[in-house]
């Protein structure tokens, strides 16, 4: 877990593949959320316990949050994104995130109120001060700590799904209900989880990601069966580093390519034909040790059988058990 998770968060932090979730999931794959409009924030919620004057402070630590700045009809328009990783279905993902937002929002209206506080905003009609117009709180804005007009930023978290099988967990509070009256259903409030899961993308779908994000999830959802042959139908095309990296470790590819620069692309056919002949190069290797072949016939024949060099075919058969 500690592997995927550190893994997962590098991956997902990167702001291009972290535009591209939120494009596919709110925008059907139009990139309107610009990776350059994405600014990272605190992953630590935390918020004080309302009633008895409970002060245990709840503290929740998100995978990724990041605040998207945009400019919608001449208005700066700002929205929480969150995203939360998963390799594992998560049970209780709708109350999980659900805490998560429902903090997030009681911090935004704590801010407020620290706010109003802090200018000495009291409780109050209109009043003249300095030959200025100021507006007060009003009783029921000053109880609240939040004016009328106030509007919270929205949050939004996705839950991205890194595993091949379909989730057979809850999406929804609902789903983890037990409640037969359908009249009392309808008067529970719901909240429904924004999941991202490859076994769910119809394979005409992940040309809508915009980046190797899509190639990855495709990849994820048949590293069971094809993810080799999938890779291969690139047909040389090069994946951004990041990707390649995310794939390599956590979908345990085990590929070797040359590391490029720090923003550079990797040939990962070529890293897949490397592989593929290393696979054919220790069946051979295997088989003739099983046949009592000397060890230096075995080099001498199998390098001239992969036109490979000695030193290639002695550095794979030294692991190997007689």
């Amino acid at each position: 877990m500690g592997k995927f998770d550190a893994e997962s968060k590098k991956y997902l932090s990167i702001n291009r593949i972290f535009a591209d979730a939120f494009n596919f999931l709110i925008y059907d794959g139009e990139p309107v959320i610009k990776p350059e409009a994405l600014h990272a924030v605190d992953t630590t919620e935390i918020a004080i316990p309302y009633g008895h004057g409970a002060r245990v402070p709840i503290q929740k630590y998100r995978d990724i949050m990041k605040i998207w700045a945009a400019m919608q009809d001449e208005d700066a328009v700002y929205v929480l994104l969150g995203g939360e990783a998963q390799n594992r279905v998560h049970y209780a993902m709708p109350v999980r995130d659900m805490l998560y937002d429902s903090i997030n929002y009681v911090s935004q209206v704590d801010e407020a109120k620290r706010s109003y506080r802090n200018h000495g905003e009291d409780a109050g009609e209109l009043s003249f001060e300095d030959g200025e117009l100021k507006i007060r709180l009003t009783q029921e804005e000053f109880l609240s700590g939040f004016r009328k007009d106030d509007k919270l930023i929205p949050v939004i978290t996705a839950v991205i799904y890194f595993g091949p099988d379909e989730w057979d967990g809850p999406t929804s509070i609902h789903d983890m209900l037990k409640v037969p009256d359908e009249r009392m259903l309808r008067v529970i409030p719901n909240y429904s989880i924004n999941l991202i899961a490859p076994a769910r993308i119809d394979d005409e779908d992940f040309g809508k990601f915009n980046t190797d994000l899509g190639l990855a999830m495709k990849v994820i959802k048949y590293q069971k069966t094809s993810a080799v042959e999938i890779i291969q139908q690139t047909n040389h095309r090069k994946i951004d580093r990041g990707t390649a990296e995310f794939l390599n470790r956590v979908v345990n590819l085990n590929l070797v390519y040359q590391e490029p620069a720090e923003e550079g692309e990797v040939d990962m056919c070529k890293a897949m034909e490397d592989y593929t002949k290393k696979k054919e190069v220790l069946a051979s290797i295997k088989t003739m040790k099983a046949l009592g072949i000397e060890p230096e016939k075995i080099v001498e024949q199998v390098s001239q059988l992969f036109n490979t060099s000695k030193e290639y075919v002695e550095e794979l058969m030294a692991p190997i058990p007689a």
